[in-house]
Order: C-alpha cells, then structure tokens, then sequence
C-alpha cells in the first residue's frame, strides 16, 4: 500500500448516474478519463443560447461571488457548457455509463479494463484518456494534547478549553473577540462524510447545512449510512469540528458562525479511497451553489499498488487533475484552502496536489511551541515555487469524538491545521467580503510569521489572523451587539480592528425605518480599544425594523462604510433588538413544493421566443426538469443536479430539443422533479 495521507475539509457541476456495482467490476475494470475534445458544434448562437442555459444553473451567490474575478459580461463560459450529448450517448451505446460528467474538465469517468479503454482513445472526439487517481487514506491517529504554549493567554469573549492553543497561535481569538467568525460565508467541505447532527459542538448547525451531498451512494446523506464502515464518517466530522465547532470550554472553530455545504466523496470498506473525480465533482456542485471557500484535509501523490502513480515532477500547479479542477475554482473565486500532506518523513516528502497549485492555500503543520511537525510536507513544487504557503497547529489538536455526543479528544495532521485555516479564510471573508483569492493569498503570506524570509519548510510562517484582516482595511464585528433593555431606544455596540487606526470621534452609526430613504446618524463614543457604542431611536412595534450602517475614518484606508456597499446595503434590527441579517434578508424559504404555470403560454415567435418555468423548493434536494411531448416522449432536459432550497423562476425553455433542433408547434408538457414531490404543467408552443 501506498503511503499517501488524509488531510481534509472542502469546498460547478457533475452528475452522478447509477452504475454497476464497483466492487463487482473492480477485478476486470478501473475507473479512467475521458477527456473530449470539445462540446460540440457550436455556432455563434447556438453558444450564445448554451451560456444563457448554463447561467439558469448558477445560484445568484455564485454569480456575486464570480463578478469579483470576472466582468459581467463574462461570468459565465465555454467551461459551464454541458458536455455534447452525442458523445455522452456514444460511450452508452458501448456499454460505458459515465460514472461521473466534469463541464469544467470537459471530460466523464468510466469503468473500463485496459484493454476496453484503448478503443476509445483512437475516437475523433477523444482528446485523451487517463486513470483517475485513487489514495488510502490512513485514519487520524489520536494523540496527547501539547504542553502549554509559551504566549500569555489572555482574556476572551468565549471560552476555549483545550482548544485556545491552536487559536491563539493564529491570532484567531483577536477576531472573535471583535464579533467576526464567518457569518454570511459559504464553506465547502469534503470527506467521508460528516455526523453533525448528534455532537453538543455541532447544535448551532442545525440551520446552517444549506446542503449536503454523497457522490459514492448519489444521495444527500453524508453520515453513516448501511454498508459504510463504523469509522466512516469520523475523519470529516473532526475537521468539520476543528474549522465550525462551538461548544464553550471545549472546543471553537474559527468560522463557527459561517454556513457549510459537505459533500461525502471517500469510500471506507476497510480503509479510506478517495478518487478524484469525485473530488473535482464536489467542488463543481458547491461552486455552483455558492461555495465561498472550500478546505480541504485531501491530497494525491502516490496512488495504490497497481496504479500508475503521479511523480514529484507532476507537482507542477498544472499537471494533475485535481489541480487542474481546483485551479478552475480559484479562477471562479472560490478561495481553495488545501492541507500540504503529511509526507515530511518518507521517502516523497514534498507537497501533494492540489496544493500544488498556484491560487490554492497549502498549509502545513507546526507544534504549539512554532516548530515544525516532522511529517508536514515541504516544498518547493517542481516548478521552484515557494511551498507550502502558511503554517498552523497541526500536533494534539482539539476535536470532537465523533461517536459520542460530547466527548473530545487530540489528533495530528495537517488534515487539522488545514481547517483551521479554512475556518480564518472564513473570518475574513466574513469581514471583507470582497476579497479574491489572491488577495487572500497575499494577505495571509505578507502577514505571517516569515513574510520576511520564506523557504521551503514553514512558507511564509504560521497566520496572523488579525494582521491579516486589518491588511484588506479595518475589519468591523459581523454584526452590532443591540440591547434593547431600556424603553424607546436600542443600545449599539460596534466593534472595529484596525491596522493603522481609526480617527477620534469619525465612527457613526446611520439609521432608518424600514420604508424610509432618510438616515439619521449619531457619533459612536469609544468604550475600549476596538469597541463604540451609542443610542439610536427604537421602532415603536417589536416587528417592525430598523436599516442601519456604520462609517468610520480610517488612518490608513481613509472613510469606510460597513456594509461595504451602504446604503444600498445594510444591516436590519427587529424592534425587540434582533439582527435579522447583514445586507437585505432573503426571502422567506417556501414550506411545500410548489410547481407554477409556464410564462409566457403560450409562447413562440420572435415576440416571446421561449417561456419561463418556475416553481419552489422547501429544502434541498436533487431536481429534474424535462419537457415531454403529447405521446410522453422526453424532449428536452432542462435541468438534472442538486438545488438548496429557495423560489426559482430562471428556468427556460426554447422550444428545442437536446440537440438543440427546433420541435413542431403543439402542446407539450413540462415536468419537475424532486425528492419532495413531483410536478407537470401543459404548455403551448406556437410556430
């Protein structure tokens, strides 16, 4: 067996198709690329139709995330396009159902013997064919928790048990203590799977799973489910704990407060196999949902006993798959945090993929005391970069235990500094939502501990979270502490770290009734080093609610405004002293599922070319959207993946069928389907 490592955490779209059983075809057949040469003939409104179609599949959290990276007339392109469906039907008609569809890779999995795939290679439209990658994944060994550190504790906002060693190093504490943790960040994680549903650190979760996803049994059950292993699901719930847990005196992530989508992508009969189709999978589906940040304990170097194995000289940021997929993600916007392995001490000893790619966040591993872990990999990468990037405590970290409902215990890797990264990424984020990946990037390297002097052993040294957050301009709490204890008015407390400082008497809070365009505004008198607070009117009916804002002057980034975007943008107060949210709240999620009548109908001609289907989600689930003519034969297939909860209506159809040819005028019927129910409506098509 192959001395490769579990490392992980994660954070668009493939599908998975039900196919034989693996364990039945694994003695004839492996699992292989192929990769097309292009999506089909595509003239100039053919694709334009195409990304239009391909835009409907992107969540708006996904597009507000990639304006940040791209234009807004390039938000979405070639690589969102679904693969040509001839080609897909080519591999079925011989016998190969696509295990897994990568829009991004242009590309699909299939089972195939050495002997099956060489046909393909010879086809016109393969570009070319390649082993998905497979990695044994030893489980996390428990281990003691470190002597005390040599820093001063200091006092907190919360308590933090045995797990204030790995905060404190990275100054994670500081930005808690000033109300930041990740609020209003989507992060993805990818594992075994995850059981947070039973754990006293996970009970602030229980509305903050906006999704979940098992790419080996294509359901949404990440736990154990019948025929896993006992030891399943325990690796991704103790990074899930070490990044988003918050049990008091036991156990805090740093991004407690952030959302999370988990996608279970590693297979554990005796020991874990992860594959990197699946990997690449899941990191589609979240992109596409929104994912801010994806961290992931996962890397590949040498695979199992029988398989062609990737070299150190593929460690390139530009060679492997799964850095490939993850550099596609980065350039979407997607923060990628990566573990650097635990390779230091044999005979590979360099970094993994993907964390070899230019735009991921490799992190490494250190002792409580600063010193380096001996089995942290070092760098540099094949092609002389600098890795791996930051460092964090990866020796007797705090965790959950996950088959008890609240116990602890200590691990090593840098499975675990990895999310505790993941989780500071979410932090600042949270605070300064606009940053782009290599942004993050160079904030935390020109922060560290070693901006100074990097090498191949600790990067650019262990995350000053603080210093980092304040380098992007002053970090204000994620939201104002309101108390309305006293009759007619609220009490507000904002929090600011700032690098430079703030100029005396300019922060402000800015406040108006919810149908009003006029603010008031009144001085905030600072408390302390980071706090101000003051007194603001109160709305007259505990349902009715306040917009508020807040500016400030900064010494070194000048007049700043939080939200970043206010007033168009800003926080809502509950006249009982609730923060609703920061920005404008989101609508509320429907109860039932609910299918809408087409619009327009009928529809047709160049005065409405297509219609629009809508209808509403109470939960996440896999949907289906397909059109069938009056005999019941399919037509067209609109839609086939996953979907959170929430109302759509950027659904089309353009009286095409998937080959995209125009179809006869008459009635048709259009047909969604979800795991909570399904739904048809009659349409008419006019010509």
């Amino acid at each position: 067996m192959s001395s490769k490592r579990l490392l992980l955490l994660i954070a668009g779209f493939f599908f998975i198709i039900p196919i034989i059983s693996e364990n039945a075809a694994a003695a004839e057949r492996q699992k292989y690329w192929i990769f097309f040469r292009d999506k089909g003939p595509l003239s100039l409104s053919k694709r334009s139709a195409l990304i239009d179609e391909a835009k409907q599949r992107l969540s708006p959290k996904a597009l507000e995330r990639r304006a940040k990276m791209l234009p807004e007339n390039a938000l979405v392109d070639e690589s969102d396009i679904d693969l040509y469906k001839p080609y897909l039907n080519e591999l079925t008609s011989r016998g190969f159902e696509p295990v897994v569809t990568s829009r991004w890779l242009n590309a699909a999995s299939i089972f195939a013997t050495p002997e099956e795939i060489a046909v393909f290679q010879d086809l016109p439209f393969v570009k070319n064919v390649q082993r998905v990658a497979h990695l044994a994944i030893p489980p996390a060994p428990e281990t003691a928790p470190e002597p005390p550190a040599l820093f001063k504790a200091l006092a907190h906002r919360f308590e933090y048990g045995n797990s204030l060693a790995q905060m404190e190093q990275i100054k994670a504490t500081i930005l808690h203590d000033a109300g930041i943790n990740g609020t209003n960040v989507i992060v993805g994680m990818m594992d075994s799977g995850f059981r947070w549903q039973d754990h006293e650190a996970f009970s602030h979760l229980k509305n903050k799973i906006i999704g979940e996803r098992d790419f080996i049994q294509n359901d949404n059950v990440t736990r154990n489910q019948t025929g896993d292993a006992s030891g399943q699901d325990s690796h991704g719930t103790q990074t899930l704990s070490t990044l988003g847990g918050f049990k008091a005196g036991q156990l805090i992530g740093p991004g407690f407060g952030a959302r999370f989508i988990l996608a279970k992508t590693e297979h554990v009969p005796t020991e874990t196999h992860a594959e990197e189709d699946y990997w690449a999978a899941a990191v589609e589906w979240m992109e596409s949902l929104g994912v801010d940040v994806t961290s992931t304990s996962l890397g590949y170097s040498e695979f199992d006993a029988g398989q062609t194995s990737y070299t150190q000289a593929n460690m390139d940021g530009k060679t492997t798959i799964i850095t490939k997929a993850a550099e596609m993600a980065a350039s979407k916007g997607v923060i990628v945090v990566n573990s650097a392995g635990n390779e230091g001490n044999n005979s590979w000893g360099i970094i993994v993929a993907p964390a070899d790619g230019p735009n991921v966040i490799a992190v490494g591993a250190v002792f409580s005391n600063g010193g380096i872990v001996g089995f942290s990999s070092r760098g540099p990468t094949a092609d002389g970069r600098i890795k791996p990037d930051v460092m964090a405590m990866g020796s007797g970290v705090r965790v959950v235990s996950p088959a008890s409902t609240n116990q602890y215990t200590f691990v090593s890797g840098t499975s675990f500094s990895c999310p505790l990264i993941g989780g500071v990424v979410a932090q600042i984020l949270s605070a300064h939502p606009e940053t782009t990946p290599i942004q993050m990037m160079n904030a935390l390297r020109s922060t560290a501990s070693m901006a100074n002097s990097p090498n191949n052993d600790f990067g650019y040294g262990i995350v000053n979270t603080k210093a980092a957050v304040t380098s992007l301009g002053p970090a204000f709490s994620n939201e104002p502490e309101v108390s309305a204890a006293q009759s007619g008015v609220f009490t507000v407390t904002m929090r600011i770290l700032s690098r430079d400082g703030i100029v005396p008497g300019s922060v402000r809070v800015f406040y108006a009734n919810r149908g009003s365009s006029t603010f008031n505004s009144v001085v905030m008198a600072p408390i302390d080093s980071t706090g101000y607070v003051t007194q603001i009117s109160r709305p007259a009916q505990p349902a009715d609610t306040l917009r508020v804002y807040f500016s400030a002057n900064d010494l070194g980034f000048g007049a700043v405004n939080y939200p970043k975007r206010a007033p168009q943008k800003t926080i809502l107060i509950r006249g009982d002293g609730i923060v609703l949210d920061v920005n404008e709240p989101p609508p509320p999620l429907p109860t039932k599922f609910v299918l809408k009548q087409n619009l327009p109908n009928p529809f047709g001609g160049s005065a409405a070319p297509r219609t629009r289907i809508a209808f509403e989600l109470p939960n996440s689930s896999p949907v289906r959207i397909r059109v069938f003519n009056i005999l019941g034969q399919r037509v067209r297939t609109l839609f086939d993946g996953d979907l959170p909860a929430g109302q759509y209506g950027n659904f089309f159809w353009d009286g095409t069928d998937d080959l995209r040819q125009p179809v006869a005028g008459g009635v048709y019927f259009y047909e969604v389907s979800t795991a909570l129910g399904t739904g048809r409506n009659k349409m008419l098509l006019l010509r």
